[in-house]
């Protein structure tokens, strides 16, 4: 008895091999459909294809930048300057002070 196989009656003394690997064949396409396709296909939309979207997408977008880049110097520069400069905040007065809990004291 084959583990795979469970058709398989041990030994093949009769001669008639190429019986038995139709057989064998046949079942191991009907594993192969039932088992080893679906699970492939589930790995592949949960994990593979986000993973080449997202890929896909932040190329075209870093190229799309990069042509408008090379096109428009000046504008590239001053939308450069204008994510990297430093928000300013709102500052409180000199008098108040923090309290130790972290909050604004007159």
């Amino acid at each position: 008895m084959n583990r795979i196989f469970p058709s398989s009656s041990g030994t093949n003394v009769s001669g008639n091999w190429k019986i038995k690997t139709k057989q064998h064949i046949k079942t191991g396409k009907k594993f192969f459909k039932k088992k080893v396709i679906p699970s492939a296909t589930k790995s592949y939309k949960s994990y593979v294809k986000p993973t080449v979207g997202l890929f896909r997408g932040a190329a075209g977008l870093a190229a799309g930048v990069g042509g408008l880049a090379l096109k428009h110097p000046l504008l590239a520069t001053g939308a450069y300057l204008l994510a990297t400069a430093k928000k300013k905040t709102l500052t409180r007065p000199k008098s108040k002070e923090w309290t130790k809990k972290g909050k604004w004291v007159l």
